[in-house]
């Protein structure tokens, strides 16, 4: 599979009356994306296998299965693990705030996280030019769903809501039909 693979990457219109910012409280259209359906672990090694690996089937599944149980051993120890172009992989924490640096212990920390950083080649520029874009009305919606209010966590911007590829606490919605408030990154507070 070569750098320069495309993909479509469809979005829909969405609503929002974001609470901060220069719109704060004004009703504005967002465009999000639209995630098609959640590929299974098993959907993923036949796909790595039908793109003419020389490996079989069973051989892609346990080099996966034991590289992610290796990579969660290494993160959950405070190592840093980069994938070649996928990326960095290490784990993040919040805490609570304390008021003097004696009063901050285990109890403190409220969740650990994980944290992908991407890497040149999948940095968020370069992945924006290997997509074509369409809107997802063309595949048969009428595009006029709304949202709530400042939903997602980047005061309704649209987008990510991320910079720098780093997507603590995972995507907030796999495999539904898009997460009309960017990522739902649940990292960040006090502490981080």
């Amino acid at each position: 599979m070569a750098n320069n693979t495309k993909g479509t990457l469809k979005y829909r219109k969405v609503k929002r009356i974001p609470p901060l910012g220069e719109n704060a409280g004004k009703e504005k259209w967002y465009a999000t994306v639209v995630t098609d359906r959640e590929l299974s672990f098993e959907d993923f090694v036949n796909h790595i296998s039908d793109h003419g690996s020389p490996y079989s089937r069973g051989c892609i599944n346990g080099v996966l299965t034991d590289a992610l149980d290796c990579l969660q051993e290494l993160i959950l120890d405070g190592k840093s693990v980069r994938l070649g172009d996928l990326g960095l992989f290490s784990i993040g924490m919040a805490s609570k705030a304390e008021e003097t640096a004696k009063d901050v212990s285990a109890q403190s920390i409220k969740k650990v996280h994980l944290i992908v950083r991407n890497t040149r080649t999948w940095s968020n520029s370069e992945l924006s030019k290997k997509c074509k874009l369409k809107e997802y009305d063309a595949f048969g919606t009428d595009g006029t769903q709304t949202d709530s209010p400042g939903t997602g966590d980047n005061g309704g911007a649209g987008g990510s809501g991320t910079t720098g590829g780093t997507t603590p606490g995972g995507t907030g919605n796999p495999g539904g039909t898009g997460n009309p408030g960017g990522s739902e990154s649940t990292g960040g507070g006090d502490g981080e």
